[in-house]
């Protein structure tokens, strides 16, 4: 496993409510970008500047009630990512047991950090995801991170070049979008998967 830090948390764009949390190996050069909602992104940031409110913010108010019933964070722990979400576990323990609780990531950082536990990876999953300089200042970046019709482009362009093992990977992701958007489409207003 691979003990990761939040170094920061980034606005895709101006009025935009979605935010990448960027996520450092503590003891290397990689870095996995999430994205995660407005509202964990404020509490996150709150927990990386150490502020405290008087009333406790929901986050808090989850450590408060785990503390006085005698429950500590062990760890958070990312375990897989599935169509572009990535899913995780907080991992807790009392005087008797310890218990494992699924959870989504920003909120398993968001925890974590409030108990100054440690967030980890299996390190196979963070190659796989994260983001790796590769030459002058280039980054290459998960497929999973990219917009549509940049993987579009980039897919013409690999089978223009007969590189057909990429486009076949970004023909793969293409099509998961594509049945995630079927889903949801035809999903009635109200009922959430």
């Amino acid at each position: 496993m691979v003990e990761l830090y939040v170094s920061e948390i980034l606005s895709r764009a101006s009025g935009d409510r979605v935010f990448i949390m960027i996520l450092h190996e503590k003891d290397g050069m990689r870095k996995l970008p999430v994205l995660i909602g407005a509202f964990e992104a404020q509490s996150i940031t709150f927990a990386k500047r150490n502020i405290h409110f008087e009333r406790p913010i929901t986050h808090d108010l989850f450590k408060n009630f785990a503390e006085a019933y005698g429950v500590t964070l062990k760890c958070a722990t990312i375990y897989k990512i599935s169509e572009g979400t990535f899913y995780s576990h907080l991992i807790f323990r009392d005087e008797e047991r310890e218990m494992k609780i699924d959870a989504r990531t920003s909120d398993a950082v968001a925890i974590a950090m409030r108990f100054g536990a440690p967030i980890y990876i299996e390190d196979e999953l963070l190659n796989t995801l994260c983001i790796k300089e590769e030459w002058e200042n280039a980054f290459s970046i998960p497929i999973t991170l990219a917009g549509t019709e940049t993987l579009r482009e980039v897919m013409e362009r690999a089978v223009k070049d007969e590189n057909y093992e990429l486009a076949m990977k970004l023909k793969q992701e293409l099509d998961l979008r594509t049945k995630s958007n079927d889903k949801h489409e035809n999903t009635p207003e109200g009922i959430n998967n």
